[in-house]
């Protein structure tokens, strides 16, 4: 079993990290650890300390909720680090910031390419 198998579907069902600890027999550290990789394969939301779940059917809005909030986070965190990023660059000709992002898609299959001269595949 992954610890996929013991996160349910839906808020109402959600589980605590210290209650799958308890079930799974895993240390906080692991457990946190795993957490973190099935997330790379798998929508795994932890709203307001309610405790780990996967968004059931007709729970959508709350997935994209828990990615403002996470998008949010990692902005402070990158605004934090500004100070050192000046300083670095401001001794250092050759590095250069950058950032990514995802965005949402807002073209529809009908509809004309973003770019001038943009094929489909």
């Amino acid at each position: 079993m992954t610890i996929i198998d013991y996160i349910p579907f839906g808020r109402d069902n959600a589980i605590s990290r210290r209650q799958l600890c308890t079930v799974t027999g895993l240390p906080d550290r692991v457990m946190r650890h795993e957490i973190e990789k099935a997330r790379k394969d798998y929508a795994i939301l932890n709203i307001d300390g309610s405790g780990y779940f996967r968004p059931a059917d007709g729970e959508a809005y709350l997935t994209e909720r828990w990615l403002k909030q996470e998008r949010s986070r990692e902005k402070s965190v990158r605004d934090s680090t500004r100070g050192a990023e000046k300083a670095l660059l401001g001794r250092n000709r050759e590095l250069i910031p950058v950032h990514s992002y995802v965005r949402r898609k807002r073209r529809g299959e009908g509809e004309k390419p973003q770019v001038e001269g943009q094929l489909k595949l």
